[in-house]
């Protein structure tokens, strides 16, 4: 894992952050490592202006006034939208990270998949996956 680095954010985006990252149950830094994973994503299906689009109706796609770029951004978070989770992992380069879903067969528990396909049981203690013993 990479080491932390300061980084100085606005505070209006800060507190959006703050907002979310409490009902979506992550700390202020996961919400906007979470923000910019989804932003990278969406850049890598979308030329620079239709992304500036985006990014300036602030999610409000109806606000997008030019009906072709406005069509454009609804294709490419359908292309997003329709791509595999892999798929997804491998462009926004997190495929060499493991990833985590809840286990079916225990409702505390989660399931790691390495990129390899390994699965491994377990749960998180302090933010931590920490495997089952079997």
């Amino acid at each position: 894992m990479a080491s932390p680095v300061a980084i100085k954010v606005s505070a209006e985006l800060a507190e959006s952050a703050r907002e979310a990252a409490e009902a979506a149950d992550r700390s202020l830094t996961g919400q906007i490592e979470h923000w910019a994973k989804i932003g990278r994503a969406a850049e890598a299906v979308m030329p620079v202006p239709v992304a500036a689009a985006l990014k300036l109706s602030v999610g409000d796609i109806d606000a997008i006034q030019d009906e072709s770029i406005r069509r454009r951004v609804i294709e490419a978070l359908e292309a997003l939208r329709t791509k595999q989770p892999g798929e997804i992992r491998k462009l926004i380069g997190l495929d060499k990270n493991p990833a985590f879903e809840p286990d079916p067969n225990n409702p505390d528990g989660i399931i790691r998949v390495d990129p390899d396909g390994t699965r491994t049981r377990g749960t998180l203690k302090r933010r931590t996956f920490v495997p089952s013993i079997s």
